[in-house]
């Protein structure tokens, strides 16, 4: 993690620092006192509505981009997915199941001292609220933290550890997968048959990738000790020194947690891309297409990388167009490609929602756990 690369706990810097433990004590006096972790998250009901407005322009989105973008007719499209083999929808769900567990793995690390079933209930809830709600991933976290703090887990822990996975999750879905993406593509092409170019797409996936390269440079620049103190002590009264000791504080805890679990922080999330890559390599052979490996990957890079603009819920309906038109440029049956691409939507939207609608109910009916003395 090159965003632990530099900076130390322990180097003086202009801002007085108490340096209190970010891993001690129920709610210390440097937490913010709009941080509330003891009270659960409230949705407002403007929200429930705009997010069932968000998910009826998901299937508005389905209903016309699909078949446009992949010039086949619904009438198509159901009959190819009524003709898929029996084991197809069940392998997707699964395996959206199992993105959900490896991603809280990630979760469960970083939250230092979680237990996996607190991990899991909280992260699938999280992401769920995230996907259904416009704006939800505030939400999310929040409910993730109330769901971890009734777990009995310290307020400071608790925020260090969603910064730590958010961080996580931010390098490998916008920069690893869309990195891996753009050089499957390019051996892809080189060794594919002709006509297989997107210029379009291409263009939009590599001004994404060095937006999001831009991001991490920043953040990486923004996590050296000095570079943090030094702009804090230039903002002068704009932060009061109790704000400025919690950033400085939860930036020391960030850091040594990146130094000391890379591999435990990164490789469940990975491996979690690696099963939706497998939904897709499934669902094309489930529609009995065939597409290159190499070229396999682009297309679910460059979903990911759609998935990301936050114009329907997890991008839905738009990254599945982007994808099927893709697969038909890459030699696949119109058909073919808007099921498969339908097929893929159950593993990255439809599990995630309804996994996460069942542990938002489970979290508010199971009992909380004792918290540790202060």
């Amino acid at each position: 993690m090159s965003a632990a690369s530099d900076g130390s706990p322990t180097t003086p810097e202009p801002v007085p620092d108490r340096s209190p433990d970010p891993s001690s004590g129920d709610s210390p006096d440097w937490i913010p006192a709009d941080v509330d972790l003891d009270v659960r998250p409230r949705i407002p009901v403007g929200k429930i509505v705009t997010g069932s407005l968000s998910l009826l322009l998901v299937v508005v989105v389905l209903a016309l981009a699909l078949p446009w973008a992949s010039g086949a007719s619904w009438s198509q499209i159901v009959r190819t997915l009524t003709a898929a083999p029996a084991w197809a929808l069940p392998a997707v769900t699964l395996l959206g199941l199992g993105v959900l567990a490896l991603e809280a793995l990630t979760v469960r690390t970083a939250v230092t001292g979680s237990r996996y079933p607190s991990a899991l209930l909280g992260h699938t809830a999280s992401s769920g609220l995230g996907l259904a709600l416009p704006g939800g991933s505030v939400l999310g976290l929040g409910l993730l933290g109330w769901i971890m703090r009734r777990a009995g887990l310290a307020i400071p822990v608790i925020l260090t550890g969603i910064v730590a996975a958010s961080l996580v999750e931010m390098v490998i879905t916008s920069l690893l997968v869309p990195l891996v993406g753009l050089g499957a593509y390019a051996a892809g092409s080189a060794s594919g048959p002709a006509g297989i170019a997107l210029p379009g797409a291409i263009t939009a996936a590599v001004i994404a990738l060095l937006g999001a390269v831009i991001a991490l440079a920043l953040l990486t620049i923004l996590l050296r000790r000095s570079v943090l103190a030094r702009i804090i002590a230039r903002l002068g009264d704009l932060v009061p020194e109790r704000i400025a000791t919690v950033i400085l504080v939860q930036r020391d805890a960030l850091v040594t947690m990146l130094r000391r679990h890379p591999v435990a922080l990164l490789a469940p999330t990975c491996a979690a891309r690696v099963l939706q890559w497998a939904a897709l390599l499934l669902a094309i052979r489930a529609v009995g297409a065939e597409v290159p490996l190499l070229l396999s990957v682009a297309v679910f890079a460059l979903g990911r990388l759609i998935a990301l603009v936050p114009i329907t819920p997890g991008g839905a309906g738009i990254s599945e167009a982007v994808g099927a038109a893709a697969l038909v440029a890459f030699g696949v049956g119109a058909a073919d490609a808007a099921a498969t691409m339908l097929l893929m939507l159950v593993t990255t939207l439809v599990v995630p929602l309804l996994a996460g609608a069942v542990s938002t109910v489970l979290s508010f009916l199971l009992p909380e756990a004792a918290r540790p003395a202060r």
